[in-house]
C-alpha cells in the first residue's frame, strides 16, 4: 500500500514539474525578449483553471495552458493520494483509518473550494 501511495505522489509531482517546465520553456521561446510585466498584462483572460478547458489548449502546445495544467496537477496530487489511501484502507477492512482519510479528504476539498 505504501509503495502505491508513494508512486502516486512521485508520478504526480514529476509530471507536474515536466508540464510546468515545458510551458516555461515555451513561454521563453515565444516571449523571450519581452519583459515579464508586459507578458502578464497582455495575457488573454483565457480559460481559467478548468481541466476541461485546459486540456485541448495544452494538447495544442499553448505554453500558458501547460503551466496552468502542471500547477493544477501539483495541487491535486495530494488530494488523489489521500483519496487512494481511503479506498485502500476500506479494501483492507480498516474502517478507522479509512474514516480518518475520508475526514482529511473532506477538509482538503473544503479548503480547496474555498468553503472553509
Amino acid at each position: 500500500m505504501a509503495l502505491l501511495l508513494s508512486l502516486v505522489l512521485r508520478v504526480g509531482v514529476l509530471l507536474s514539474a515536466l508540464l510546468v517546465l515545458l510551458g516555461g520553456v515555451g513561454e521563453l521561446w515565444a516571449h523571450g525578449a519581452v519583459p515579464v510585466g508586459a507578458i502578464l498584462q497582455a495575457a488573454p483572460g483565457a480559460q481559467g483553471w478548468s481541466p476541461l478547458a485546459l486540456m485541448p489548449e495544452a494538447w495544442q502546445g499553448r505554453p500558458e495552458a501547460l503551466v496552468r495544467l502542471g500547477l493544477l496537477l501539483l495541487l491535486l496530487t495530494p488530494v488523489a493520494r489521500v483519496a487512494l489511501a481511503a479506498i485502500l484502507f476500506l479494501l483492507e477492512g480498516d474502517a478507522f483509518y479509512a474514516g480518518v482519510a475520508l475526514w482529511v479528504l473532506g477538509l482538503l476539498v473544503l479548503s480547496l473550494t474555498g468553503l472553509m
